[in-house]
């Protein structure tokens, strides 16, 4: 079955989150294990803040690393949820529910193996 790679994005650089920020987190939970029951949540994770991200560039002579995201900008990926689902618009389905419970929004792209 193909899967799915669901990013969720959200302002990071305030470092301000929002004030019902634990009923979120239960809800996601919930969510989570009702996909993982059904045999469609294959992982996910949450990312450290892209404050603490750093970006390495080899070249030929040796690497350069610097801190901080690749892309720029207030905006940037918080995490991610691996799915399996028959189609891109049943996985569209799922990441509509993601952004629901999140209140954010939610990036979907299949995964070519």
């Amino acid at each position: 079955m193909p899967r799915y790679h669901l990013a969720m994005y959200y302002e990071q650089e305030s470092g301000e989150f929002p004030d019902d920020l634990q009923q979120i987190i239960a809800e996601m939970e919930r969510f989570e294990e009702e996909l993982r029951e059904r045999g469609i949540l294959v992982t996910s994770a949450g990312f450290a803040p892209s404050l603490e991200a750093r970006v390495v560039v080899s070249g030929p002579d040796g690497g350069e690393t610097s801190e901080g995201t690749y892309l720029p900008g207030p905006v940037q990926s918080g995490g991610f949820w691996l799915i399996e689902a028959p189609n891109m618009g049943d996985a569209i389905v799922w990441a509509e529910r993601f952004s629901r419970v999140l209140r954010l929004p939610v990036e979907v792209r299949e995964v070519r193996l």
